[in-house]
């Protein structure tokens, strides 16, 4: 958002060195890993990342390491919590729409009525809100996520 600055949260490298993120990457890292962790789940294994009535050939496996389709319910669960409250009612439904649902821009833009401009603002809110939740679940970098052990 314009006229506000830059809030950045430090995150640890494999050798102990704090370097600063901001929430729009780590946003756009996370959601970018959520676009291919729906498209392997939904085209190669058959498993709809929202409806899970369709997971009837999934068999769940006891593991220690988060998979894929925690990782989409992760995803979901961290948008929900930085955008819960009634200011946040119309940034949730685009979150919902246009990250989660994946629809396409223009049909989303159009669905909701939104003007490019607007369209621009609402999304950098968003990314700006959101992205500050996965630094604070353990899903940035999303490699320490799949390879943590707890």
């Amino acid at each position: 958002m314009l006229g506000r600055p830059y809030l950045r949260s430090q995150i640890s490298t494999t050798d102990g060195a704090k370097i600063s993120v901001k929430p729009e990457l780590a946003f756009d890292v996370c959601w970018e890993v959520y676009r291919g962790a729906r498209e392997v789940l939904e085209t190669k294994r058959g498993i709809s990342a929202l409806n899970w009535k369709d997971t009837g050939k999934f068999l769940w496996r006891p593991d220690f390491r988060p998979r894929l389709n925690e990782w989409v319910a992760d995803f979901a669960l961290a948008g929900k919590s930085a955008l819960d409250g009634p200011d946040w009612a119309s940034r949730m439904v685009l979150f919902r729409l246009y990250y989660l649902g994946l629809a396409p821009y223009e049909n989303a833009r159009h669905f909701l009525g939104l003007s490019e401009h607007s369209w621009v603002n609402w999304t950098e809110q968003i990314r700006h809100g959101c992205g500050k939740e996965p630094l604070g679940r353990g899903m940035f970098p999303p490699r320490k996520y799949f390879t943590s052990t707890e």
